[in-house]
């Protein structure tokens, strides 16, 4: 630059000289311009929480302790003052060492004969009719395993499932942590075995509905979570659980949005077509995109515990979950090495005193199939006016209705058949992934 030309740059006026394109007024205008865009953009790819009204207006994220497992041992108080606190404020507490080493090697070759049953049915990663398989959350979940139609496995001695469930250390617990009184009565009002393998595909954060916990949204209730294999954290397939979310201020919201229990009308759907359109929300796994702010909230706060094999997380009734699928890598190295694909298998019992009621309205819910009348009736009674659908576990378990379970398992060739008509009818039309996880994974043991 010339001195002449230095010295007219310095007579400009002080605006042009902010131009980043030049000195000139059309250099200014479209310096600001630039300078615009570049606004634009950068507000519109913020993704940060802190950019969420909705997200900011749920305050700080709560400090979450790092995960613990309890370890049991003989002779030791089942539960403990520390277990109880940690229930109470996180909602969810681990345990190891609750099951003797024999019927937890009992568990583990049942439960690895029906995941080799199923391959020999359903081959992993074969295709169906020419298509890549729809995406599904489970490689298999069997469901109930404590309700069998052969009569033979209707005994504790040969079916160890109906031993963990109901006689083992574990309802023990669970009757301390909901807090029953001597005159009450728990109860097993689920069971359901599955095994997780390589497919990405998780239900997202969420509540069970009835299709997995058949009691109304008033009950209370334990989930006991066994691992039936080691789930390493760097590996995946395990289970993640938003800490404290069963009193988070927000948790209508999120009741709300996903459709749960606490939504559904008192007397229930009158049939497939008016709960598939008129329930609430946007479906039990859609948080994400329901409630974005929420489901970054559970992320912040959630707690993966890395279990080994035997190993029982409780979890409270209402505290949000969601499964965690296998680390992509370690898919990739364990193929790369020829090793078997990866499967993680966990046995589920949802626990509830006898007081829970049945839901009213049309469902699956086979003892409500079986019998329009148990709609509405609390568990006790479902029990002493039928059968046990839902057996007694504390104070203690019942002989009268171990037998009577024989009954039961007459009637299950007839139920699946009509579960299988029901479930058909209740697969949502619109929805090719299955966002109502409850009607799609669903499945009677068989």
């Amino acid at each position: 630059m010339t001195k002449e030309e230095e010295e007219q740059v310095n007579d400009s006026p002080w605006w042009l000289k902010l131009a980043a394109l030049g000195d000139s007024t059309m250099a200014l205008f479209c310096s600001f311009a630039l300078l615009v865009v570049s606004v634009v953009i950068a507000l519109a790819i913020d993704d940060t929480p802190e950019s969420d009204p909705a997200y900011r207006a749920l305050g700080p994220p709560p400090k979450i302790d790092p995960p613990k497992i309890f370890q049991y041992q003989n002779g030791m108080p089942l539960v403990s003052n520390e277990m109880r606190i940690a229930f109470q404020k996180d909602g969810v507490i681990a345990v190891r060492g609750l099951l003797d080493d024999d019927l937890l090697k009992l568990l583990d070759t049942a439960s690895a004969d029906l995941v080799e049953e199923h391959q020999r049915k359903k081959p992993r990663g074969a295709l169906s009719g020419g298509k890549v398989p729809r995406p599904k959350q489970f490689y298999m979940a069997n469901h109930s395993l404590m309700l069998q139609k052969d009569p033979e496995l209707q005994d504790l001695d040969n079916n160890p499932f109906l031993k963990v469930s109901l006689q083992s250390r574990i309802p023990m617990v669970a009757a301390d942590l909901l807090q029953m009184e001597q005159n009450e009565t728990l109860r097993a009002m689920r069971d359901i075995f599955l095994a997780k393998d390589e497919d990405q595909f998780i239900c997202g954060w969420h509540v069970d509905d009835t299709g997995f916990w058949p009691a109304t949204a008033e009950a209370p209730g334990v989930n006991a979570w066994l691992a039936l294999d080691d789930m390493p954290l760097e590996r995946g397939g395990g289970f993640a659980l938003a800490v404290g979310s069963h009193t988070a201020p927000w948790r209508e919201e999120a009741y709300n949005v996903t459709g749960s229990t606490h939504t559904f009308p008192k007397e229930g759907f009158r049939s497939a077509s008016d709960m598939l359109d008129n329930r609430m929300g946007n479906g039990t796994c859609n948080i994400k995109t329901a409630a974005n702010h929420i489901y970054r909230r559970m992320e912040e706060t959630k707690r993966i515990y890395e279990v080994q094999r035997g190993d029982v997380i409780f979890s409270e009734r209402w505290l949000f979950h969601r499964t965690v699928a296998f680390d992509k890598q370690a898919i990739k190295n364990r193929r790369a090495s020829g090793e078997q694909h990866l499967v993680s298998r966990r046995y589920s019992i949802r626990y509830g005193p006898g007081s829970s009621e049945i839901p009213k309205g049309w469902g699956t819910e086979i003892s409500v199939m079986w019998d329009e009348q148990n709609a509405g009736r609390t568990a006790d009674e479902v029990a002493a006016q039928d059968a046990p659908w839902y057996p007694q576990v504390w104070p203690s378990i019942s002989n009268d209705e171990l037998d009577k379970l024989k009954t039961i398992a007459e009637r299950m060739p007839l139920l699946i058949q009509k579960f299988e008509v029901r479930r058909k009818q209740m697969r949502p039309r619109h929805n090719p992934t299955g966002i109502y996880h409850n009607l799609n994974q669903y499945s009677t043991t068989t």
